[in-house]
């Protein structure tokens, strides 16, 4: 674990380099995974402890079920795309490129965690239907927070297409579409999961799936809830 962190934060072009070269791909990947799984889990813990130890609890097994999902559903695609555009990457190859983005990513979260903890902790009034203002706050603010760290990640994915000299403009064309389907497959499977802070309404109690799990979209509830909300406060 530790030489992995190492590789990721300060060794970046020697793993891209292994990971293009196909050079011990199987165990790249599953180092990104253990890597990503607990990075991820030291974020979600501060992430779901607004609502209390049992919230958190859950989102720290959530939110890295929402990367290891997104990233399982979107491999193949990836690789289709990758092959549609010139780019001759085996498929486990892909799969650990997916994984070095995602795990960039949760590594840059875990950092960031002592942030998001301050705004946790100091976002009043505690969980009431009263918290509303709160809670939206916090939830933009856990999203800003996901979305930069997910966008720095990517830097990762584009130094490694870049590293397989093909044309910029079948680069570009992967990258593009590689990140479009990680936003969207990713924003749909954390609202299934719903990673978030919490619902401070009485009928939406803490539990690890809601009922509801599969009506709505993370965007439909941004736009007609969210910042609505705030806007008119």
């Amino acid at each position: 674990m530790t030489r992995i962190f190492h590789r990721v934060v300060r060794e970046q072009a020697s793993l891209i380099d292994d990971l293009i070269a196909d050079q011990s791909v199987g165990d790249r990947w599953r180092e990104l995974a253990a890597l990503m799984i607990v990075s991820a889990a030291i974020y979600g813990t501060v992430l779901g402890w607004w609502h209390g130890p049992r919230l958190a609890s859950y989102v720290a097994v959530k939110l890295p079920l929402v990367l290891l999902l997104t990233s399982a559903f979107t491999m193949l695609f990836a690789w289709v795309a990758a092959r549609a555009v010139g780019l001759t990457l085996r498929f486990a190859q892909v799969g650990a490129l997916t994984f070095l983005g995602l795990a960039t990513a949760s590594v840059l979260l875990a950092a960031l965690t002592p942030i998001a903890w301050l705004f946790t902790a100091t976002a009043v009034p505690p969980p009431t239907p009263a918290a509303r203002t709160a809670h939206n706050v916090l939830y933009l603010t856990h999203t800003v927070l996901v979305g930069m760290a997910g966008l720095a990640g990517t830097r990762n994915l584009w130094r490694a297409l870049r590293a397989t000299q093909a044309s910029l403009p079948a680069v570009l064309s992967t990258y593009i579409m590689w990140l479009l389907a990680y936003a969207l497959v990713g924003g749909e499977v954390a609202w299934v999961l719903r990673p978030f802070v919490g619902s401070v309404s009485p009928d939406f109690p803490v539990v690890f799936l809601r009922d509801d799990a599969l009506r709505g979209n993370v965007y439909e509830f941004m736009l007609s809830d969210i910042f609505p909300y705030l806007n008119s406060r």
